[in-house]
């Protein structure tokens, strides 16, 4: 670990590397890609999910091409923020936690949509299992999708 970075961003560390990512509606797979973590300089944790391999057709164009984002932190709040760009021209900014075993991400309120996400990373750091939920009031959350992330190469 670089020595001038912050404590709380070496909690990301367990992201860091290559995962084979599914999204799913039920029992029906709807994608799958490979997204990959890696560190920026500073302890940054950036994201990089790349073309799907499989999609079904009702998600094309609907579903982005790719996705970057951005983990940063706040050294005085202790409070996660991600930036996020896709191919659709697509930039979101959430407000994440991670505590090692949970994370969450949540976006800025708009006026008829929010999103969040949930995920339950594994003790052995080799999967994380969440969900993406919408809201069109930010009070009434159904969930959108399901996505499991499975490490390549452990």
């Amino acid at each position: 670990m670089d020595r001038t970075m912050n404590p709380r961003l070496a909690r990301l560390d367990v992201l860091v590397g290559t995962w084979d990512v599914t999204a799913t509606i039920g029992d029906r797979v709807m994608s799958r890609a490979r997204s990959t973590f890696r560190r920026l300089d500073g302890g940054f944790v950036a994201q990089r999910t790349d073309p799907q391999t499989y999609l079904v057709p009702e998600w094309e164009g609907a579903a982005p091409e790719w996705t970057e984002t951005v983990i940063g932190l706040d050294d005085y709040s202790g409070a996660y923020t991600v930036l996020l760009a896709d191919s659709r021209g697509v930039c979101r900014v959430y407000a994440m936690t991670f505590d090692g075993g949970r994370w969450t991400q949540a976006s800025r309120p708009a006026e008829d949509f929010h999103q969040r996400f949930e995920g339950t990373v594994a003790a052995d750091g080799a999967t994380i299992d969440g969900r993406w939920e919408a809201s069109p009031d930010g009070r009434t959350w159904s969930t959108d999708f399901a996505v499991s992330y499975r490490r390549v190469g452990r």
